[in-house]
């Protein structure tokens, strides 16, 4: 169990981080007719396409109860316009008994999808990270009154602390390319809490890529348990190569899976 729950803690981690990296948007430039020889003289140049490939690693560190646990993450990353790849390459454990895992991360924000999938399984999973819309009705020839709806109570209503904070702290360079950094500071807690949740988090985002983060440290101290974590993350090298798209794609004779950790853990013989 305590393996199965830090695989998918794990998963949820590396989302969580390439989440941040596609914050965002960008298209590939969408071919054009030839323009004739007067309007060539004014036409602007077509947008490079967007995309590189990267290298990077985050150091995590939980302390319990009774006990603290360290890794390490290495992870592939690269983009290629509205697409985002990442690699779990590998992770290592101090006191953790966790087996080898290697999965593919690849968030579409264009279709709002993530597609994880796993050579060790030969299993992809695809899902969205937004909430479904709800179809509109056809309309009906004969007006009936509708049900009534539900709005349901206020999100804030049970709450004794609520305080955020986004600071932009300057422009730098961070591995040779020019940085925007920020700063987010949150406190929250609910009626009854014995004590307030704080998350706080200082980055690197690379101006010339859609909120790519160079660098990311997550300290975390839920208030409702007796538990909390840091999170170094940051980018070892960086290439400015767009990736051929078949690298995006779920790879041959895999099989779709019912859930994510059938994807991650190899099913035992």
């Amino acid at each position: 169990m305590k393996i199965r729950r830090a695989v998918t803690v794990l998963g949820a981690t590396v989302l969580l981080v390439a989440a941040v990296a596609t914050g965002g948007r960008a298209q590939d430039a969408s071919p054009s007719p030839v323009p004739s020889p007067s309007a060539a003289a004014s036409a602007a140049p077509a947008p490079a396409l967007i995309g590189f490939t990267a290298r990077a690693h985050a150091n995590a560190t939980f302390v319990m109860a009774n006990a603290t646990y360290n890794g390490v993450v290495t992870l592939g990353l690269a983009q290629r316009a509205n697409l985002i790849r990442v690699d779990l390459l590998s992770f290592k454990a101090d006191a953790l008994p966790i087996p080898p895992v290697s999965a593919t991360f690849i968030i579409d924000r264009g279709t709002n999808t993530v597609t994880v999938w796993s050579e060790a399984t030969k299993k992809y999973r695809v899902q969205s990270f937004l909430p479904k819309m709800v179809a509109p009705r056809t309309p009906s020839p004969h007006p009936t009154t509708p049900p009534p709806v539900s709005i349901g109570p206020s999100p804030f209503a049970k709450l004794d602390v609520l305080e955020a904070t986004l600071k932009l702290t300057g422009h730098t360079t961070t591995l040779g390319f020019p940085t925007t950094g920020f700063a987010f500071d949150l406190q929250v807690a609910n009626q009854g809490d014995k004590a307030t949740s704080h998350v706080t988090a200082t980055t690197q985002l690379a101006d010339e890529f859609s909120l790519f983060p160079l660098t990311l440290d997550v300290a975390i101290e839920p208030g409702t348990a007796p538990f909390s974590a840091k999170i170094a993350y940051a980018v070892d090298d960086l290439t400015r190569n767009p990736p051929p798209l078949a690298r995006f794609r779920v790879p041959a004779g895999y099989t779709r899976a019912p859930d994510l950790m059938s994807v991650l853990i190899p099913r035992r013989p």
